[in-house]
C-alpha cells in the first residue's frame, strides 16, 4: 500500500501548514510503515527546523483522520516527564487533517533493546489530576468478551485443536481483563517497535498517542513483549517478566491480557479489512498468533 506523499496533499492544505509553522517546507521525506495510505513525512523547513507531519484525507482515510484528531487532542496534555514528541501545530482544512510534531532523530528498538524499552515504559507517570483520557478498563471491556462471542457464533470450532481444547480457559481468563487493567498510570496502549524510537543517547521516545488511557502501569510492558514475540518468535519473552516493572504482576493478569487481546484480534480478522487500512487484518493475525504462542508456552 502506497502512502500519500506530502506533494500530493492539496496545495491549499500544504500552504496552511506552512503558515501555521511559520516557515516554508523545502524538503519532505516520506516514511514507510503503518496501516494507512495517509501521509507521514519528515519535513525540513526553510528556517532549519524539522518536524514530523501526518496527514489524512477524510474521504479516503476516515479512521486515520479521526485517530490523528484524537492524537492532536491527547499530546498537549501529556505530562512533561513523558518522552513524547510535542505538538507543533494542527490544521483541519478542506476535509484534511495535518498533525505536526517534533521530529525525533532515532531508530526503532531491536532485540538488544528490550530491557532499555522496559526501563522507559516503567517511568510512565501516575495521573494525579482529573484526566480526560479514557479508563483502560472501559476500553478493554469489549475485548474481555471476545471468546464468548466467538464460541456463541461457532467460529471457535474452526480455530484449531489447541484453541478447542482450551476455549473454556480462554473465556474465563479473558473476563478478568478489565479488572487487571485497572490503575492510575498513563498507558500508551500501542507499544510496538514501530511506535518507539531510540535516540543517540539511548533515550526511548514513544510516538503515536491516539490510544492513550489511564490504567495498569505494567500493561504497556506486556504488550511490548508481545511485539517482541511477533518479530522474533523464538525470543525468550518470559524471562523479561522478571524486569522490576513486571516482577510483581500476577501470572493470571498476564494471561488475561494475552487471552483477551488474542480473542479480540481473532474476532476482528473474521471481517474484511477497512478499505483505507488493507494491511490491518494481517497485522492482527500476526499479533493473535503471537499471543496464543505465548499462552501455549505458559500453559504447557
Amino acid at each position: 500500500m502506497a502512502r500519500t506523499r506530502w506533494a500530493e496533499a492539496p496545495h491549499a492544505v500544504r500552504r496552511a501548514v506552512e503558515v501555521a509553522l511559520g516557515a516554508e517546507v523545502i524538503e519532505a521525506v516520506s516514511q514507510a510503515g503503518g496501516f494507512s495510505s495517509g501521509s507521514a513525512d519528515r519535513l525540513l523547513l526553510a528556517d532549519g527546523r524539522r518536524v514530523f507531519a501526518k496527514a489524512a484525507d477524510r474521504s479516503r482515510n476516515v479512521g486515520t483522520y479521526e485517530l490523528h484528531r484524537r492524537e492532536a487532542a491527547v499530546v498537549p496534555d501529556l505530562p512533561v516527564s513523558v518522552s513524547a514528541p510535542r505538538l507543533v501545530g494542527t490544521i483541519e482544512q478542506d476535509g484534511w487533517v495535518v498533525v505536526a510534531l517534533e521530529d525525533i532523530d532515532g531508530r526503532q528498538p531491536g532485540a538488544d533493546d528490550t530491557t532499555l524499552v522496559l526501563d522507559a515504559l516503567g517511568t510512565l507517570p501516575r495521573i494525579e489530576t482529573l484526566s480526560q483520557l479514557p479508563r483502560l478498563s472501559v476500553e478493554l471491556k469489549p475485548d474481555a468478551a471476545s471468546w464468548d462471542r466467538l464460541t456463541a457464533s461457532g467460529a471457535v470450532r474452526d480455530l484449531g485443536p489447541w484453541i478447542g481444547a482450551h476455549s473454556s480457559r480462554l473465556r474465563d481468563v479473558s473476563t478478568q481483563l478489565p479488572r487487571v487493567a485497572e490503575g492510575e498510570h498513563l498507558v500508551h496502549l500501542d507499544c510496538r517497535a514501530d511506535n518507539l524510537l531510540v535516540d543517540e543517547r539511548s533515550r526511548v521516545w514513544l510516538v503515536d498517542w491516539p490510544w492513550a488511557s489511564v490504567g495498569a502501569p505494567w500493561l504497556d510492558s506486556v504488550t511490548y513483549l508481545l511485539d517482541v514475540l511477533v518479530r522474533t518468535p523464538d525470543a525468550d519473552v518470559e524471562s523479561h517478566l522478571e524486569h522490576p516493572s513486571l516482577r510483581a504482576v500476577p501470572a493470571e493478569a498476564v494471561d488475561a491480557v494475552l487471552a483477551g487481546l488474542a480473542g479480540s484480534w481473532i474476532e476482528k480478522i473474521q471481517e474484511a479489512a477497512p478499505e483505507d487500512m488493507p494491511t490491518l487484518r494481517d497485522f492482527q493475525r500476526r499479533e493473535a498468533d503471537a499471543a496464543l504462542l505465548w499462552l501455549r508456552r505458559r500453559w504447557a
